[in-house]
This record gives C-alpha cells, structure tokens and sequence, in this order.
C-alpha cells in the first residue's frame, strides 16, 4: 500500500523551477554588483537596487520552504531541498552586504582587486546557475562545480594578497579597515557559492 502511494502521489517538479528562479537572482544580483563598483558615482542608486534583489531572494527562498512543509513527496531529500535554497539566499545577502559597504564608504575610486573579485563573484555566480539548473536531469554538471571551486580559490588568493599590499601601501587606519571588511565579505561570497556548489555534488553523488 505504501508503495502505490508513493506511486501515485505527484512529486513536486516545480521546486526546479523555483531553484531556477533563484538562480538567476543569484546572477543578476552580481551583475548588479559589476554594474556598481564601475559606477561609484551611482553607488548608492545600485545599493538600493542591490536590496531590492535581495528582498526578491528572501521571498523566494521563503516562498520554496513554505512548499517544501507543504509538499508530501519531493523530487529530492528535504534536507538538500532546504540546504540549497538557503545556500542560494546567502549568496544574494553577501552580494548585497558588499555592495553596500562599498557604497555606504564612499571611497575615493576603489583598489583594482575590489574590481577583480567583483568578476570573480559574477563567474561564480554563472556557474552555480548552471549548476543549478542541472539538477532536473543530472548532465555533466562537474566542469561547472571544478569551476565554482577554483573561482573561489583565486578569490582567496586575490584577497589576501590586496590585504597585504594595502597593510604596506596605506597609512590611513580608516581606509585599511574600510578595504578589508569589503574585500573579507567580497571573498567571502565565493566561499558561499563553494558552499552551493558542495550541495549540489551531493545531491548527485545521492541521485546518481
């Protein structure tokens, strides 16, 4: 009996959909990051629109777990269901917290390596999407996964090495402490979609 039941139960195919969605919000949040940091005059303006994606993803990621305590059969474990919605969520909420203190800092012109992570959060960001959107079929999603996780590396890299040449460069103490708080949860943003992408290999090492 348990076994028709389960049969005949529809699964809830729209939770991929709904990833989806929050995908592209992951992306188009890093785009509006990029679209900042080589606009500061704007800053603020791109700030505003930065929590306005933000506030987009909090619904989303809300509106998936209401259907997961709704829903009786699910495409995938809960606990990955749950994992990766909110992995993404924190993905947008690191954006949209680095793209505030930069604009909330108003420094005059910004390092080059603010820049360079900044493209570096945006190629991750594209590649958790299409990791993302894998997940209804199971393709070869490992090139996009090995990508996420080198992306992330050269981000640490790439910031500890901006903290050391800004500890040897810079004698204002305000200006040292404004660049690594921005460039730690810049970095910090790929550590978020390494997380995601960890999640991701999981479900495929549960489902292959």
């Amino acid at each position: 009996m348990r076994f028709r039941l389960f049969k005949i139960v529809p699964r809830e195919e729209k939770f991929f959909d709904m990833f989806t969605e929050l995908a592209g919000l992951v992306v188009e949040t890093a785009q509006e990051l990029i679209r900042l940091v080589n606009n500061m005059p704007e800053a603020p303006h791109h700030a505003r629109k930065l929590k306005t994606l933000e506030h987009q993803a909090d619904d989303l990621t809300h509106e998936i777990i209401d259907t997961l305590n709704r829903s009786f059969v699910t495409p995938l474990e809960r606990g990955d269901i749950h994992a990766l919605a909110c992995g993404l969520d924190e993905i947008v909420d690191y954006i949209e917290v680095g793209g505030h203190k930069i604009s909330l800092y108003e420094l005059d012109g910004l390092r080059q390596e603010v820049l360079v992570i900044a493209e570096l959060i945006l190629a991750s960001a594209q590649n958790v999407e299409k990791a993302v959107q894998s997940l209804r079929r199971f393709p070869d999603v490992k090139p996009h996964l090995l990508e996420i996780n080198r992306l992330e590396e050269e981000a640490d890299h790439l910031c500890r090495n901006a903290l050391a040449n800004l500890l040897n460069s810079e004698t204002d103490a305000v200006i040292i402490i404004k660049y690594k708080e921005i460039l730690e949860v810049l970095e910090g943003t790929t550590d978020r979609c390494e997380d995601v992408a960890n999640i991701v290999d999981g479900v495929i090492v549960k489902n292959a």
